[in-house]
Order: structure tokens, then sequence, then C-alpha cells
């Protein structure tokens, strides 16, 4: 079974590995490398400076069995998938599309999609400036969940913001 999202305070769900492929340690979510267009995350710089010379030959390690999604309707599109589709796997977990394009719009906000997928529940708000930093454009896959609601926002550290004051973040 996958996490809940937190909905009490702003969070960021985190779907990548969570225990080292080099040591089995935690991972801290500062050193990751991309392999075969996955994330893998490492527990620290030693880690990170091994994987970063062969990034994937850890990716089996990291994600050893993809997590299925199963869906006869494409997740992007909400258009019924015909024949086999197109298959994608992101942070350990497979998805089903209708067609490349789609794969091609799901491999640009991999992390927001996944989460849309899996808590059916959260809408996305579909803001595009930041209600942090209203002077800023949102970033592609940079968000935030709160109360069923997806937020684009534009850095890591309006995360941390809006965990502060969510009300007054939401309202914008």
């Amino acid at each position: 079974a996958l996490p809940a999202v937190a909905q009490d305070k702003p969070s960021v769900p985190f779907y990548g590995n969570e225990k080292c492929p080099l040591t089995g340690k935690a991972v801290n979510k500062r050193w990751s490398v991309e392999a075969e267009g996955q994330r893998i995350y490492l527990c620290c710089r030693n880690c990170w400076k091994k994987a970063k010379t062969a990034p994937a030959k850890h990716v089996a390690k990291a994600y050893p069995k993809a997590k299925k999604i199963s869906s006869d309707v494409c997740p992007i599109m909400g258009k019924p998938i015909k024949g086999k589709g197109q298959k994608v796997t992101w942070q350990g977990h497979q998805l089903t599309m209708c067609c490349k394009r789609c794969v091609g719009a799901f491999k640009k906000e991999p992390n927001k999609r996944l989460a849309l997928i899996l808590n059916k529940d959260v809408k996305e708000v579909k803001n595009t400036v930041c209600p942090v930093m209203p002077e800023e454009k949102v970033e592609a896959d940079m968000f935030f969940i709160y109360k069923k609601k997806l937020i684009n926002i534009c850095c890591d550290s309006c995360v941390t913001d809006a965990q502060d004051e969510p009300e007054k973040y939401l309202k914008k």
C-alpha cells in the first residue's frame, strides 16, 4: 500500500527509494542521481559520488520491483487505453498511458502527475503564479498538497514558508 498524503499541513509526497542502494541506510533527499529516467536517492555525499560514476547499475537495487498502477483509462487524457498502450516507469511506479504524447506530458512533471494519479481525492488548483512569492511564476513539478489541493509553487523553500502559515497562502 502507498502512503497517504498528509493533509493537515502543506507537504510534498515522496515516491522515491527509501533506502540507499549502496549502503541500505535511510536516504537523504538532497543526494540523488538520474538513471534510466528515474531518480535514485542516496544517503550521503560519498554514495552520491560513487553512484554518479555509473548510476544505471543502481536502478535495480533502488527499485527492485516496479509497483504497477493499473487502469483502463489514461491518467493524463482520461480516455480508454487501447491495446497495450505506452508504459512509463518513474520512481519504481509503472503506469500505462494511451500514447507517446501522454508519456511526454507525464515526464515533464512526473512527481506531480504521480501524486494526482495516486491520490484521486486531490485536485490541482492550476495556479500559474506562486502563492508564497507572487512575483514568481510556478516551476514544473514544484508543488505542495494541502487540504486535498495540489498547489503549484516556484521553489522548494516555498513549502517551508507555506507550512508556517498555510491558510495565508491557500487563500492566494
